[in-house]
Formats: structure tokens, C-alpha cells, sequence
């Protein structure tokens, strides 16, 4: 008797693998059994990077819905667009057409929000603070500093990004985000709101007040040293500039003060008395200058 064997895709060899990986277009084919997962999952860079773009060639068929978003929007909804793989894609001689990163008119980067959703707050006992080498901000910081990556929408989906951020307590992710255009006023001041039920002055105080960047007074002290150099060269010749080196020498770098973010309102501040946040409405009434509502000063008389 002739017993016929079927060969399923755990018996293909790798190399088969790959090779149907980019053509199969599934994002279902890697969970088919551990073994094609672990295949898939330890595969070169360059293979997603093939996956992807043939997705997106894939998807230029449909309406005009789906043209409209971006490539670099399409790869970045898939977990497997890695720093890496971006750059195999760039190097990759199929890469599609992206508009230049300063053209703003050209449909902007959406940031997925799958970069932010497992962002958890770390404030229980022996718990790591967040670092500005956790993930997503190296990822970020690739993003946002590369020539072939289209202008990015920081406020994507209403400004999930800062709102999961301050959920977080992941300061130095707030920082980059509101340094790159990042409103706390999306959907109708969440993040603030967000800030002061985690009862966190400093989260309150950054979204609301803007500074300077932290280089500021390092560029202040390098152009007063340059100052102070050259009224010492001048000195030799007249008074005069000797003493406005002195002068220069004598006063210290200020920081200039900007304008707030943001207006504070009488339901942040409701929401401070209702967290029994006492240093937040301290905050935001004598600082700030929010005036509270009646139904806010029965509250606060209980």
C-alpha cells in the first residue's frame, strides 16, 4: 500500500519560507505554529522591509482612501517596523517615493498608537523611573531626526502619544514630545487631566508653563564667555570695554520666561479637590490665578 505524505509549512525549509513570507502578505502567516513564529521573528531586517513595501504596493490598488496615507505611516502600523528595518527599507532600491520630510503639505507621519499603549506607570516600591533610553523615545528620537521621514503629527489620534506619556510618569517622553509640538490641549486638556489625577505637581507644571530648552543656558555661558573674551582683547586698547567685561562677568545667565502652554481652568481646578491634590490647586489658584467655581469652593469648604 502507498501511504501519500502531506508536507505542511513546518516542514518547508527557511530559505522556502522567505521567500513566501513577502509574497503571502499576511500578517497571520507568522502565527500559524511556534515554529514559523520563531522563523519569521528571527528574520533578517531586510526581509520585513521586503514584506512591507509589497504591502503598501499591494494597497495603491485600493481607493483613494488607502493611497492617501503615507508609506512611512503604513510601515510604522506594524510592530515589525523596527529602526532597522526603516533603514533596510531606505537602502532597499524598491522603496516607494517619500515626500521630502520639510514638505508640509504632503499628507504628515501618524505615529501608531501601539508605540504608547503598553506604557504603564512605574510608582511601586523597587520599580525602575523611566530613562530616556526606554522605549518608545530612542525609536522617537530616530524618527523625528531622520531627512527621509515626512513631517510627523505629534498630536496624532488626539494627542494619545502625551496623554499615555503623563499616564506614565515617563517625564523625559513628555519633554519630547511638548518640545516637538506635542498640545496638551487635545481632547479638551486630557493629559493635564490625566496629571492631576496621578497627583503630580511637576507633570501639571510642565504641561501648563513653557521654558526655554534645556541648551539655552549652555549657548547663554558660551556666548558670554565669547563676550568676555573679546572685551578682554579691546580692554587693551580703551577702558571702555575692559569694564563692560566686567560687567559681563558679573552678571549671570537668566533664563527668559515664556508664555504658558496653556490657560488653566476652573475644572482643572475641581479636578485637583475632587484628587485631594492640595499642592496642584495651590498650584493653579495662587500661581496661576484660577478663580474656582462656587460648586469648587463648597468642595473645598468640606
Amino acid at each position: 500500500m502507498s501511504t501519500k505524505q502531506s508536507t505542511s509549512l513546518a516542514h518547508l525549509p527557511v530559505e522556502l519560507l522567505y521567500e513566501i513570507y513577502p509574497l503571502a502578505q499576511s500578517s497571520c502567516l507568522p502565527l500559524t505554529c511556534k515554529y514559523i513564529y520563531t522563523v519569521f521573528k528571527s528574520a533578517p531586517s531586510s526581509l520585513h522591509a521586503q514584506y512591507l513595501i509589497q504591502c503598501y504596493n499591494t494597497s495603491l490598488q485600493h481607493p483613494a482612501s488607502s493611497r492617501a496615507v503615507g508609506f512611512v505611516t503604513k510601515a510604522l502600523r506594524y510592530p515589525i517596523c523596527t529602526r532597522e528595518v526603516l533603514e533596510a527599507i531606505f537602502q532597499s532600491p524598491h522603496c516607494p517615493p517619500i515626500p521630502s520630510a520639510r514638505d508640509k503639505l504632503q499628507y504628515p507621519t501618524v505615529l501608531p498608537r501601539h508605540l504608547f499603549r503598553n506604557l504603564a506607570p512605574r510608582d511601586g516600591l523597587g520599580q525602575r523611573p523611566w530613562t530616556e533610553f526606554d522605549e518608545p523615545l530612542p525609536f522617537l528620537k530616530f524618527l523625528y531626526a531622520h531627512p527621509s521621514i515626512p513631517f510627523i503629527a505629534t498630536n496624532s489620534y488626539d494627542g494619545y502619544a502625551l496623554t499615555r506619556a503623563v499616564y506614565a510618569g515617563f517625564m523625559p517622553l513628555v519633554r519630547f514630545l511638548l518640545a516637538n509640538g506635542a498640545s496638551p490641549e487635545c481632547k479638551g486638556h486630557l493629559a493635564v487631566t490625566v496629571a492631576i489625577r496621578r497627583k503630580s505637581l511637576a507633570l501639571v507644571r510642565l504641561l501648563v508653563e513653557r521654558d526655554l530648552p534645556e541648551e539655552a543656558p549652555a549657548m547663554t555661558s558660551k556666548k558670554r564667555r565669547r563676550s568676555e573674551v573679546d572685551g578682554d582683547s579691546d580692554g587693551r586698547s580703551g577702558g571702555g570695554s575692559s569694564k563692560q567685561s566686567k560687567q559681563s562677568k558679573a552678571a549671570p545667565g537668566k533664563r527668559r520666561k515664556l508664555g504658558d502652554r496653556i490657560s488653566v481652568t476652573p475644572d482643572m481646578l475641581k479636578a485637583a479637590v475632587k484628587c485631594d491634590a492640595g499642592d496642584i490647586a495651590d498650584y493653579l489658584m495662587r500661581e496661576k490665578g484660577c478663580v474656582p467655581d462656587m460648586q469648587t469652593v463648597l468642595m473645598m469648604g468640606r
